[in-house]
């Protein structure tokens, strides 16, 4: 058969375009389809920053002589740009077989399938195995509405829970991406030559508002898997080799995974590249309380140069309410490991939840002061610098706020009231300057229009 998969283009969901990576989700797909047999193509939004009707046009366009589409969907704020889509290739006389998958849709099936129209499926949970089944029913011509971890649409959709396949517990088994159908990312000139890999799948954390978690908690089967030292020492080789990469950004949920066995599968993997002599330097993302100075000087050794510190915040009452599961001071301890040993560090900060105040807003400001110090550091080092804390459908979190009462908006687009008029005015007004490309400097000069009483801007 033939496969166009779609990955839309994730700039439109605010997502910054200096920071976008390959699809490898759809990248895996691909390869899995190969490996039954299938010709794939891979349309990928992103990488080209195609407006929605350029997007519509270019799949319309690729899908004439195409058997089955698949449409990733990413994000929530992205599933009325997929159904536009979708609807273009129907009204264009695409006749084949629409199937939609990521995390909203995973969560958010009963929903598409009662407001939209034109796809045919929807994928729950992880989908490799599940497209792979997919592909060789409709190639063979046999029912598919009973697959397990698929939703017809047609159909009555019924619980997540009910649908999901176990999660694949051997990673290994997987063939590596198919790193040629996303030529835009590996052919970028300016730069060192970048790109990702996956080595482990899941999260052992359990913050409230993670999406991630939420997703694989849906499938039965251990949260967190991790591909053999090996496997992924292999990959790289292959991508310093075929491709010419030189640094490597490991798009792992959480690189060290729970307890001993996360530890020595670090380890493992650090030795593996040290032994090959690769030469590549690499990023990755982790937890605070993962951080001890003996592994990340061996990562280092290993080549890891950045570290993404998801701390979030510095306030008690903020980590709780989030379910981080760490303290501040082990967030304190995280940063001064990492940067004592020389490693460049982005924070992961949220500034504002529902129930943020003024004073807490103000010791999260203090610490990035304290810690980063001048406005240039503090704009290099930290994710996002005027931010609020998003709640996903499927989440701990909107059921907990949905259940008290506080969700605004629908499922697509939850909203939320700050319980701190003030906190609330200084956001607004914050987001405004932000979005006008104000500094943090002149947002705090700017702080006598937020609407805040004199003892509220002296606060901040």
């Amino acid at each position: 058969m033939r496969v166009l998969l779609v990955n839309l283009n994730l700039v439109r969901a605010g997502a910054p375009s200096e920071g976008l990576e390959e699809s490898l989700s759809l990248a895996y797909l691909a390869a899995v389809a190969r490996r039954e047999g299938h010709g794939v193509e891979i349309l990928d939004g992103s990488a080209q920053r195609l407006a929605p009707s350029r997007l519509i046009r270019t799949a319309v366009d690729r899908s004439r002589d195409v058997d089955v589409v698949g449409v990733s969907i990413l994000t929530q704020a992205l599933i009325s740009e997929a159904m536009a889509v979708i609807g273009g290739l129907r009204r264009a006389g695409f006749r084949g077989h629409i199937v939609v998958g990521g995390h909203p849709p995973t969560f958010l099936h009963p929903e598409m399938c009662r407001d939209n129209g034109g796809f045919d499926s929807v994928v729950v949970g992880e989908g490799e195995q599940t497209f792979a089944e997919l592909l060789r029913a409709l190639d063979g011509r046999q029912d598919w509405t009973r697959l397990r971890g698929l939703v017809a649409a047609g159909s009555r959709a019924v619980g997540a829970p009910l649908l999901a396949r176990p999660l694949l517990e051997n990673l290994d088994e997987l063939p590596y991406p198919a790193r040629d159908l996303l030529p835009l990312f590996l052919a970028r000139s300016s730069g060192p030559r970048v790109a990702s890999v996956l080595r482990s799948r899941g999260c052992h954390g359990r913050c409230a508002f993670c999406e991630t978690r939420a997703f694989y908690g849906v499938s039965p089967g251990p949260a967190w898997r991790v591909r053999s030292a090996a496997n992924v020492a292999g990959e790289v080789e292959m991508l310093v080799g075929k491709y010419g990469v030189e640094a490597v950004s490991f798009w792992d949920d959480n690189f060290v995974g729970p307890g001993h066995r996360g530890r020595e599968a670090a380890e493992e993997l650090a030795r593996e590249l040290i032994h090959r002599g690769l030469g590549i330097r690499f990023a990755l993302q982790c937890r605070a309380t993962d951080v001890t100075a003996d592994l990340f000087r061996l990562l280092k050794e290993a080549g890891l140069t950045q570290v993404f510190l998801g701390l979030e915040s510095i306030v008690p009452r903020q980590l709780d309410f989030l379910g981080k599961g760490v303290t501040a001071e082990e967030n304190r301890r995280a940063l001064r490991i990492i940067e004592g040993l020389g490693l460049d560090v982005i924070i992961g900060m949220i500034m504002f939840d529902p129930d943020t105040t003024i004073d807490e807003f103000r010791a999260n400001l203090a610490f990035l002061d304290e810690n980063l110090g001048s406005w240039g550091r503090l704009r290099n080092k930290v994710a996002q610098t005027w931010n609020r804390l998003k709640v996903y459908a499927g989440t701990p979190l909107a059921s907990s706020l949905g259940e008290e009462g506080r969700l605004k908006g629908s499922p697509y687009n939850y909203d939320y009231v700050f319980a701190s008029p003030a906190v609330g005015r200084l956001y607004a007004w914050g987001e405004v300057l932000r979005r006008a490309r104000l500094t943090w400097r002149g947002l705090r000069l700017a702080l006598p229009g937020a609407g805040l009483t004199k003892q509220e801007r002296d606060d901040v």
